[in-house]
């Protein structure tokens, strides 16, 4: 098991590798439905997932079992990078759980380079300390190709968009 936590805001996220997942624990001084909600809504979700210099400049959450996540993350050089997926489980505010891949514009899966063919997330929200303890299990992944940094600057971005809302 390898932990990592960054330093200044990023210092309340944690990264451990935990039985072949990578493990992200977070911490904000949110109520569990606020924090639960930012996954589910699409207009909440654009403005803050994935990791710092990132847009989602087309975001489709249909929060469901069943329903599709789609949305293409715009990097700073221009580079846009499609994921699709299906929510398997979600149970509010406690519990989300969606498969995921890396699709085209159309949702087409598409195959990137040492990249898995597809990756399970999991999302727990549990009350803690007056806020909410977030917890992201993330399978698939054969190492960190970046997912830790990406995963902690995600979150710290969340963290902002819940002290203004």
């Amino acid at each position: 098991m390898t932990a990592a936590t960054s330093s200044g805001e990023s210092a309340r996220t944690s990264a451990e590798w935990e039985n072949g997942e990578l493990v992200i624990t977070r911490p904000f001084d949110a109520p569990r439905a606020l924090v639960f909600g930012t996954w589910t809504d699409a207009e909440h979700f654009a403005r803050w997932f994935g990791p710092e210099g990132t847009t989602l400049p087309h975001c489709i959450v249909d929060a469901r079992p069943g329903g599709t996540l789609h949305f293409c993350h715009r990097h700073a050089n221009g580079e846009d990078v499609w994921v699709r997926g299906v929510y398997h489980e979600v149970v509010p505010p406690e519990r989300i759980a969606f498969t995921c891949w890396f699709s085209d514009a159309a949702g087409g899966r598409v195959e990137r380079p040492a990249f898995p063919a597809e990756m399970r997330l999991a999302a727990t929200f549990t009350e803690h300390a007056g806020g909410t303890l977030l917890t992201i299990r993330q399978a698939g992944l054969v190492t960190d190709q970046g997912e830790v940094q990406g995963w902690t600057e995600t979150m710290d971005r969340l963290g902002r968009l819940l002290a203004h809302d």
